[in-house]
């Protein structure tokens, strides 16, 4: 959260041409360095060699889909991203890595439809990085917000076009879902492909975790979490474990350390 908040700050005192510079900057040192944004996404790093496809489900301004890009150097990346306050940023990462890199301007969800997107603002500042398809998880974020800053935050909305993850007929090897609280939703939408493709998933951790294990586990997946001191995955939750991931049965003797 400190993170999110020295970049609204950040964005507040700069024009926006200056920020989408700096931002643009700071992808591209991501890239050289290989430092993810998000240490936990090493996880899929187990996948290296094998991959053939990565969904970046929430994609926000593409930080994650750099990441993945040296975490899994052979896999091709597709990222979803309904909000188009955020499609500049993402044709900037398509330059960056080019036509291994796939964007989508969609969100995911249980079923096809219109819907509207929910974006905490503070000052007029849009948090991209805390917009929901659903006014609760908005609201949650809001309140956060509020009490980290001390400021006002109002909740402003857009019309999104959603579909489910089935229908795109893709199989990958791996899914990073961050969406602020509508992972169950995106999981619901999914189910035939995590059958069928087997596919290592990474998640946020929400208040409706218990739900998706449920929706995951008669599905034959496991929860693990990421050890960041350790460099692996396991099945023992890590202190203060911000995302989660969920690993097939029969790729958890190889993947899962002890």
């Amino acid at each position: 959260m400190r993170r999110i908040l020295r970049n609204a700050l950040r964005r507040a005192a700069v024009p926006p041409r200056v920020y989408s510079l700096m931002r643009s900057a700071m992808l591209v040192g991501q890239k050289i360095l290989r430092r993810p944004d998000e240490p936990d996404l090493r996880g899929f790093a187990v996948l290296a060699g094998s991959a053939s496809l990565i969904a970046d489900i929430g994609a926000n301004g593409g930080q994650s889909a750099v990441a993945l890009s040296f975490i899994v150097p052979d896999a091709r990346i597709v990222s979803f991203e309904p909000n188009p306050v955020l499609w500049r940023e993402l044709a900037f990462v398509q330059r960056l890595l080019g036509s291994r890199f796939e964007r989508r301007q969609i969100g995911l969800g249980p079923e096809a439809a219109r819907m509207q997107l929910h974006i905490p603002t503070v000052g007029g500042l849009p948090i991209t990085t805390r917009a929901s398809l659903t006014p609760d998880g908005a609201r949650e974020q809001a309140a956060r917000l509020e009490s980290d800053t001390g400021r006002r935050v109002e909740i402003t909305s857009v019309e999104v076009s959603v579909e489910t993850f089935d229908s795109l007929d893709l199989m990958p090897s791996g899914i990073k879902i961050d969406v602020e609280g509508y992972e169950y939703e995106v999981l619901s939408g999914m189910v035939r492909t995590l059958c069928d493709a087997r596919p290592l998933v990474m998640l946020e951790c929400n208040a409706r975790d218990g739900e998706c294990l449920a929706l995951l586990e008669p599905l034959g997946y496991r929860r693990a979490w990421f050890d960041r001191p350790r460099g692996c995955l396991t099945a023992t939750r890590p202190h203060g474990a911000g995302n989660w991931y969920a690993v097939p049965d029969e790729m958890a003797g190889r993947v899962l350390s002890d």
